[in-house]
């Protein structure tokens, strides 16, 4: 019987990934209510589990801009308390993801927390799934289109899975190749049936990068150049014009995805009012959650890429802390093959923020887990022969 007995640490292991995740199915208010009693559970868990060096973690520093930028907000009278509560739970919640993360590892049990997550994520993208086969791909950019949230959620969640797949199962084994490979193929014809184009572009790319030779998923997983691909996720709005008007580029965006309006926003967004909005607040931003954009234009709700908004959340000091904090948990992770099938997240987030704000909590989790991930296989990847 000892064998279906349940654990404290898959317990909270479920838990957090439902935290993370919003089940939008649910009333708000139970949603918020089930979210607090999560994170409050899990921390006061850690309080008594960790010791002092483990509580006190690289962490806290984003955690600091975070509620930083909330209270220096809630001065400004930009924030209610609603606002100040959500910037309280986003600090709480990679405080908690992180440092469970590193408690796991010290009670040797991160594959546990990987195979959690997966358990968790596979059933998420299946009800996904039927959601979207009984509601329909019309109208689904809003929050509460499918069980848990809009196209993009929906879509990203499969990059998780992907993810989670390959650090949870024996990649060596021929059969769990070929069902990975199968994922992906589903994903990316998926993310293109619902209708999100950025999401099958990032599928499209990582599964190019999934066929690399093994040399160059080594250096994928060092740190500086992780930090290279993030840095850079920005600083392409400055050679966004001259891309979008690229032929192939704009042939691929109106054609086959139907997305001119977007095109042009964007380029409104940055040649108009990017410069004004983060000069407003450089320093410490506006915090998270912030409606600055959409109340300077009245259309736009955000600045439609992943770092940008971060620096407008939580200003200049945020992101340097959080280009650290990838650094740092790159620099200090097990490298191995486990990571590289982690990093497939974070470098598809990566891609998917230069044109969505999507260094959300599909990115920090993965940053989380990469960091106190335990893999001692080396790098050992064996390609499948596809014989025709």
């Amino acid at each position: 019987m000892s064998r279906y007995k349940i654990s404290i640490y898959s317990i909270i292991s479920y838990a957090l990934f439902f935290a993370v995740f919003k089940p939008y199915f649910l009333p708000d208010a139970l949603r918020q209510t089930l979210k607090i009693l999560i994170l409050a559970g899990t921390f006061l868990f850690l309080l008594f589990n960790s010791n002092k060096k483990m509580l006190l973690n690289c962490s806290l520093m984003f955690c600091s801009c975070v509620i930083l930028s909330g209270v220096v907000a809630g001065i400004q009278g930009n924030y209610g308390f609603r606002d100040i509560l959500d910037s309280l739970l986003y600090a709480l919640t990679f405080y908690d993801l992180y440092t469970f993360s590193a408690l796991c590892k010290r009670k040797d049990y991160s594959d546990r927390l990987i195979d959690c997550m997966y358990s968790m994520n596979l059933i998420y993208c299946i009800l996904t799934v039927i959601s979207v086969a009984m509601v329909g791909v019309e109208n689904n950019s809003n929050n509460v289109a499918y069980l848990f949230g809009n196209k993009f959620t929906s879509a990203y969640l499969f990059i998780l899975l992907i993810a989670l797949y390959g650090a949870s199962h024996d990649m060596n084994n021929k059969r769990n190749e070929i069902t990975l490979l199968m994922i992906f193929v589903f994903s990316i014809l998926f993310s293109f049936y619902i209708g999100c184009a950025t999401a099958t572009v990032t599928l499209v790319v990582l599964f190019a990068i999934y066929w690399m030779p093994e040399k160059i998923k080594q250096q994928a997983i060092k740190e500086r150049y992780v930090v290279i691909a993030l840095i850079l996720s920005a600083l392409v709005v400055i050679w966004i014009e001259a891309i979008l008007k690229n032929d192939f580029i704009n042939r691929l965006i109106t054609e086959y995805f139907g997305k001119s309006y977007t095109v042009t926003g964007r380029l409104e967004i940055y040649g108009s009012y990017l410069a004004k909005v983060i000069m407003g607040s450089f320093w410490v931003g506006y915090g998270y959650s912030n409606s600055i954009m959409m109340n300077l234009t009245g259309v736009y709700a955000n600045v439609q890429n992943g770092l940008l908004e971060m620096f407008v959340s939580f200003g200049f000091l945020g992101v340097v802390v959080l280009v650290f904090t990838v650094y740092y948990c790159f620099k200090h992770s097990e490298k191995g093959s486990r990571t590289f099938y982690l990093s497939l997240v974070i470098y598809g987030m990566i891609i998917a923020a230069i044109f969505e704000v999507s260094l959300n909590w599909f990115f920090l989790l993965g940053l989380c887990i990469i960091r106190w991930n335990s893999n001692n296989d080396g790098f050992k990847f064996r390609r499948i022969k596809i014989k025709i």
